[in-house]
């Protein structure tokens, strides 16, 4: 067995390692399914001729035949599917005619052969130069397919991305040329192997950046395989080949010793590796994980920001940063910091809707400039989806972002990470991109953490103020005691004493009805600020309503009904302070349309809801307060559930945030809806026991 027919196995198994990865990682593409074919055939090319080597055997000289014939064939489809831009024809085309026409020539001729024992002559120079033409002459039009394939282009990318597949195709096929000469070293094989895995990576990469980056991929495999097995040669190799004790017993060392090495030596290696080859991705990895580790015990957002920013600058791989959070309301994205020219200040929900629809696809781990170019140049220019794409883009420019990276967290977009290096068009590998959404998921925990903290401060501040509030009141109302029985001692029964001059009685009559209103304020802060000591007991909600109805069936200019459901599940919870939300809600509807022209309508209704979460109960029902008033302004629908908000003359502004509290306390929830001039609509969801029902007849 000499070097040629030793390489020429080694190239049948590593292709045929490579068709099959192919085909393994996507069945579905027809370039993937091409490549495969061309990797089998090549790999069948490679084994016969090391069997025909090893065993001299016709036979598998014309099956090595059969594969040189359709290596060209096989060749010149995977490119042209590869590079035809969908929609092209050229991706389906059939082959040409003349190229078609010689190989079912050689295919007869060969064919010939095998049935007439005709063999000598198939290895006569009449016959293997014609067929050498014949396969170089068409790898050599995969190689016009190639450079036809990077004059269409216009992108500047692909353009030099074509170029490194032109020139690695030439050197393989003119090295294997070489080849066919005598006593030269198999370089040709090497080269097409090294191809091949080229291709194949560059199928599931369409980065240049990632093609540089598996070339120094190849020298760490290299150099690790080279120390490997210098550590094996060094432990085995001295041993004679009469002791072969000794021999197991070092090969079982060197077996350990590499095992031990195998991690810290593999991280050496490629650290030293990509040090000296990419400097400067090496000092970005160094630097963003050093980030991450100063991000992790960070809390304050501005700092974290600066931590940020200041980070990526010292890389040295970015010339435009910037970092949105979104706000309270989760309508958009604010500028919180940046590198170079300040980018747009806010990217709202609904003005860049087609950006926030594609940055928040669960499979969108990062949006680049790039990545739309070849979505566009891959479309024809009259679909519309080229609108969409363009709007992306548009707002990518104006974020100063070659890349965006969503900072997500439990499915929630809470900020985005803009990246652009303008040095450069193609800035960062996919590796770094990586290591970029790393940056970004750290992000993600840093916020959660700080809003976890400002709540927690927050709950904190309120216990504290709560108490104090509630002091206060206490003490507020002491001396409005007094203030009331001083004026009730002036006139007492209502009847002023004789002493007193009569221009005073009013303004006596006007102390006594304020006292009253502002105790009743300080009577519901105290009600709103009180823990929670309702009794829970099983409840028949609509028996609660029914409870309700007698205190507002009356009045005046405003029809009253109810639509209870039948057999509604009972819920927990206090009846009293149920009822007391019940007869809120319903008073502040009748004196909602108490003050409009036209007679009113209330409906109370009750219901069931089915629940939506995997932690929430099965089962909610719902009682809703359906009114046909002047409905609630959009401005005022934010402030609904502050304390001390009001639109009434006389209101506290407690009631609906003592409802708000009770219903809370009860597991369960206040909607809103509403619209003006057409009503409003109020509704109480609470969650269900698991029970029996409880039956009641709708009124």
């Amino acid at each position: 067995m000499n070097i040629q027919s030793t390489a020429a196995l080694i190239a049948a198994i590593v292709t045929f390692a490579i068709g099959w990865s192919v085909v393994l990682r996507d069945r579905t593409r027809r370039p993937y399914n091409l490549f495969a074919i061309l990797c089998f055939n090549c790999c069948l090319w490679y084994l016969a001729n090391f069997l025909q080597a090893t065993l001299a055997s016709d036979a598998m000289y014309f099956i090595s035949l059969f594969a040189g014939v359709l290596v060209p064939i096989s060749s010149l489809r995977f490119f042209r599917a590869f590079l035809a831009q969908p929609g092209d024809t050229r991706r389906s085309a059939p082959l040409p005619r003349a190229l078609s026409t010689v190989a079912a020539g050689f295919f007869v001729a060969i064919g010939y052969a095998i049935v007439f024992r005709q063999g000598q002559l198939h290895h006569e120079i009449v016959f293997t130069a014609p067929l050498a033409t014949y396969i170089f002459g068409g790898l050599c039009w995969s190689l016009g397919t190639i450079y036809s394939a990077r004059r269409r282009t216009l992108s500047r990318v692909e353009k030099t991305r074509h170029a490194y597949l032109f020139i690695g195709a030439a050197a393989a096929i003119a090295f294997t040329a070489m080849d066919l000469l005598p006593r030269f070293p198999p370089v040709g094989t090497v080269l097409v192997v090294v191809y091949m895995y080229f291709l194949s990576q560059t199928l599931f990469r369409y980065r240049l950046l990632d093609l540089n980056e598996l070339l120094g991929k190849m020298v760490v495999l290299s150099t690790f395989a080279l120390i490997l097995a210098a550590i094996y040669g060094l432990l085995v190799r001295w041993i004679p080949p009469s002791q072969s004790g000794l021999f197991f017993f070092n090969t079982l060392v060197a077996s350990l010793v590499i095992l031990i090495l195998f991690e810290p030596l593999r991280t050496q290696v490629e650290g030293q590796v990509f040090k000296w080859m990419f400097r400067e991705r090496y000092e970005l990895r160094s630097r963003v994980e050093d980030l991450r580790l100063d991000l992790a015990n960070e809390i304050d957002l501005r700092e974290v920001v600066r931590l940020t920013v200041a980070a990526l600058e010292e890389t040295r791989r970015v010339t435009h940063a910037a970092v949105y959070f979104a706000d309270h309301d989760g309508q958009g994205w604010d500028l919180q910091g940046h590198l170079g020219p300040r980018p747009v200040e806010r990217v709202d929900a609904a003005a860049r809707r087609p950006f926030v629809e594609r940055i928040t696809q669960h499979n969108t781990v990062a949006l680049s400039l790039e990545q739309l170019e070849r979505e566009q140049a891959g479309r024809p220019p009259d679909d519309p989806q080229n609108e969409t794409i363009d709007a992306i883009a548009r707002t990518l420019v104006e974020m100063n972002a070659g890349v965006c990276i969503p900072v997500m967290a439990d499915e929630q977009l809470l900020g985005l990470l803009c990246l652009k290096d303008e040095r450069l068009r193609e800035a960062y590998a996919t590796d770094e991109i990586d290591l970029f959404r790393g940056l970004a998921g750290q992000l993600a925990i840093t916020l959660q953490n700080s809003k976890l903290y400002e709540r927690m401060k927050e709950r904190d501040r309120l216990a504290a103020l709560g108490e104090m509030a509630a002091g206060l009141a206490h003490e507020i109302r002491n001396p409005l005691g007094a203030i009331k029985g001083a004026a009730q001692l002036l006139a007492p029964d209502g009847q002023v004493v004789a002493d007193v001059p009569a221009e005073t009685r009013e303004f006596l009559a006007i102390i006594v009805e304020e006292v009253n209103r502002l105790n009743k304020v300080v009577s519901s802060f105290l009600d709103y600020a009180r823990p929670y000591r309702g009794a829970d007991e099983p409840l028949d909600i609509n028996e609660v309503v029914r409870k309700t109805m007698p205190l507002v069936a009356e009045a005046p200019g405003v029809e009253v009904s109810t639509s209870l459901m039948e057999e509604m599940p009972r819920v927990k919870g206090d009846a009293e302070q149920l009822r007391q939300v019940f007869l809120n809600l319903a008073i502040n509807a009748v004196q909602a349309m108490s003050a409009q022209e036209r007679p009113g309508k209330l409906t109370i209704s009750t219901a069931t809801r089915k629940g939506g979460g995997r932690k929430a109960p099965a089962k909610f029902i719902e009682v809703r307060f359906r009114d046909t008033g002047p409905g609630i302004p959009p401005a005022d629908m934010k402030h609904l559930f502050i304390p001390f908000f009001t639109t009434k003359e006389k209101g506290t502004g407690l009631g609906l945030p003592i409802s708000q509290r009770i219903v809370e306390n009860h597991g369960g929830r206040i909607e809103v809806r509403s619209r003006l001039g057409q009503g409003t609509t109020f509704t109480v969801v609470l969650p269900a026991l698991e029970a029996e029902p409880a039956h009641a007849a709708a009124n």
